[in-house]
């Protein structure tokens, strides 16, 4: 492993070949074949054929050894493309809690790229997904998410997701009139966890606006 990294620092394209053929070969050590992947995403951007480096990792993404699925997650959010949330969004579902994890972070490394594919998934996602799109969005301080966010704290009936929809209106720190009243609202929720982040967010909110 350290090998490949020594090996990545001086990469030229035309190692991409040798690389694609070790990270497909099944009998080739997991922890090598992580690394190359993990190197791959690094390296990506500056790739020309970063196309074939999204493909691979994608593939990779669905790997029967999950060691080698993790790190090919990983991999994709630092790629930085757009078209590598849709896989991570998937990821979500899986049922390792690591792969889950490394799927959530990853999207958070991809950045506003991933913010419309995670505004969808406040509609269409698990309640643990829908969690993690509600941080990621506040995280990303994504303005054009309000409006889905204010939607899920009227309409969701599960108190985490509420909280963390709140959550994310308090650190994109702005919006309309109907950011507060939904926010003084949920003040009066009778779940603690949705009246502290209501109270919290707000007192964000006017920080903000000063």
């Amino acid at each position: 492993m350290d090998a490949i990294f020594i090996i990545g620092e001086k990469f030229r394209p035309e190692y991409f070949t040798l690389f694609k053929e070790i990270l497909e070969d099944p009998g080739e050590h997991p922890e090598v074949r992580s690394a190359l992947a993990l190197m791959l995403g690094k390296l990506g951007r500056t790739l020309r054929n970063n196309d074939e480096v999204l493909r691979l990792l994608s593939r990779h993404a669905h790997d029967e050894n999950i060691t080698v699925k993790n790190y090919s997650i990983q991999a994709l959010g630092l790629l930085g493309r757009e078209e590598a949330a849709e896989t991570l969004i998937e990821a979500l579902e899986d049922e390792d809690n690591i792969v889950f994890s490394s799927a959530a972070e990853a999207l958070g490394e991809l950045g506003h790229p991933a913010a419309p594919p995670l505004v969808r998934l406040l509609d269409e996602g698990a309640d643990d997904a829908k969690c993690v799109a509600a941080w990621k969005l506040g995280e990303m301080r994504y303005v054009d998410a309000i409006p889905k966010l204010v939607e899920v704290i009227q309409q969701d009936s599960n108190t985490e997701v509420m909280a963390l929809s709140i959550w994310a209106l308090g650190e994109i720190g702005m919006g309309p009139n109907e950011v507060l009243d939904i926010l003084n609202w949920a003040r009066e929720h009778q779940a603690p966890e949705v009246h502290q982040r209501a109270s919290m967010a707000i007192k964000k909110i006017a920080r903000h606006s000063n």
